[in-house]
């Protein structure tokens, strides 16, 4: 059972009332608890302290970062990673702590090898038809939108992304073959906003270099979690958040309690509805917490020990039509590849059940029958599933068709309850969004 309880608005002024002698009673540990501590969460207590004011931050895991992830038994970061040359408050912060960055604009641009129909082909002459490249081709009416946060104030061009690819032309077949590319759950279930919103970014902010770091996500981490000298508390997953609109007092799995004046949780909804609420909440925003999806990812990480492409002179990079869907090189060497399989969506099912052995074995078989040259030269490290990692169950937020009408209300302070993360962004996307999302709710809690 679900622990998840809201206060009806029609009650707040009797509960706050109510709720009188406990404010009194409870000495508050901080003005500010902050719930999560990923990027935005470390990014908003950074601000806090440059402006003189109290907090104390609570992460549910047993490291800070949250989906900037570089995993220990990996090497390799799992998590967010690429920073666009205009993330403006990203890219600020990176100049502040001094981190040091590498370019792999050229590495973006890298050719990608094809797997169709028993087929391997090294390249794919007409983009017109090429499987990887059917959802980028399209006229997705972006001229339509004529600012970063038009995609949310739109609700007309709300429909799922599958009737808009059909609009446009294309087959089953093909709407197929685009959700292996797509990083949604399902474009037959996904809101075409996504894709505006990604398209809108792109246009409107679109970065020329890509970066980054050097070191992995950890080392930009641990830069920024060394300049904070407030309180970061690991191990406090939070099991209750109850307010009476001027005091709050947030309760951890391990008994604990803190007290303060505001909450700021920047929990994705996947995991914040799975908490005791008893806020003040919009109709829109409960509805947000309790039905937003997150897109599911599995990582399959591989390490080449042989340069396998040379021998079969094909890019090492792959777009595939069988169950490890996209092989990735995310290591712009020539003679080293960090591999990964990238499986989203429904696609992470196939590997879900499986042991790590067998996803092993079954990763290794795939990609010696389609690729020969790579067989017994390549390892597998381990996988990564974002899916069932318990502090997001998803990767990053999606929304479903006509639940983007919901996006102005569902970031709004529920009373003395503010919420931030990428899922709360108006216009950047990914770790610009997180840190976008950390500055909006500075703003609200200092004006």
């Amino acid at each position: 059972m679900k622990r998840r309880k809201f206060i009806q608005n029609s009650l707040i002024a009797g509960t706050a009332l109510g709720a009188a002698p406990f404010a009194c009673k409870q000495k508050k540990d901080a003005e500010i608890v902050i719930l999560g501590g990923g990027y935005s969460g470390l990014y908003l207590a950074f601000l806090l302290e440059k402006a003189g004011r109290e907090f104390i931050l609570l992460e549910g895991s047993d490291r800070l970062g949250g989906r900037m992830f570089t995993h220990p038994k990996l090497g390799r970061d799992v998590g967010g990673r690429g920073i666009g040359d205009r993330y403006d408050e990203t890219m600020a912060l990176v100049k502040e702590l001094n981190v040091e960055l590498i370019d792999i604009t050229p590495y973006m641009n890298s050719p990608t090898s094809i797997y169709y129909k028993g087929k391997l082909y090294s390249d794919w002459k007409d983009r017109a038809t090429n499987p990887r490249m059917l959802e980028f081709i399209l006229p997705n009416k972006t001229e339509e939108l004529t600012s970063l946060t038009g995609w949310y104030q739109r609700p007309d061009l709300d429909i799922k992304y599958s009737e808009l690819l059909a609009n446009a032309g294309r087959t089953e077949e093909e709407i197929d073959l685009i959700n292996i590319s797509s990083n949604y759950n399902d474009v037959r279930e996904t809101s075409s906003m996504n894709s505006y919103h990604s398209k809108a970014f792109r246009k409107f902010n679109g970065s020329k270099s890509i970066y980054n770091f050097k070191g992995g996500t950890k080392a930009f981490i641990d830069a920024l979690v060394g300049k904070i000298n407030g309180k970061l508390i690991t191990n406090k997953k939070v099991t209750s958040i109850k307010s009476d609109d001027t005091n709050a007092i947030v309760t951890c799995e391990d008994g604990s309690s803190f007290s303060c004046s505001k909450v700021v949780s920047t929990l994705p909804f996947s995991t914040l509805r799975d908490v005791d609420l008893s806020i003040s909440a919009n109709p829109n925003q409960k509805k947000a917490i309790e039905k937003l999806p997150y897109t599911l990812i599995t990582q399959i990480h591989l390490n080449a020990t042989s340069a396998y492409w040379e021998e079969d002179e094909t890019p090492a990079s792959m777009w595939t039509d069988t169950p490890i869907e996209r092989v990735m090189d995310f290591n712009p060497s020539p003679d080293h590849k960090d591999l990964v399989c990238w499986v989203n969506g429904k696609g992470t099912a196939y590997f879900d059940k499986m042991s790590d052995k067998e996803i092993g074995d079954a990763t290794l078989k795939i990609l010696a029958e389609i690729r020969p040259a790579s067989e017994g030269k390549v390892e597998y490290l381990g996988t990564h599933n974002w899916g069932k990692y318990e502090f997001n169950k998803g990767a990053y937020v999606e929304f479903g068709p006509g639940q983007a009408v919901w996006f102005e209300d569902m970031i709004k302070p529920a009373g003395n309850v503010h919420f931030a993360g990428e899922h709360t962004a108006k216009a950047s996307r990914g770790i610009e969004g997180a840190a976008e999302s950390a500055k909006r709710v500075f703003e609200e809690l200092v004006a």
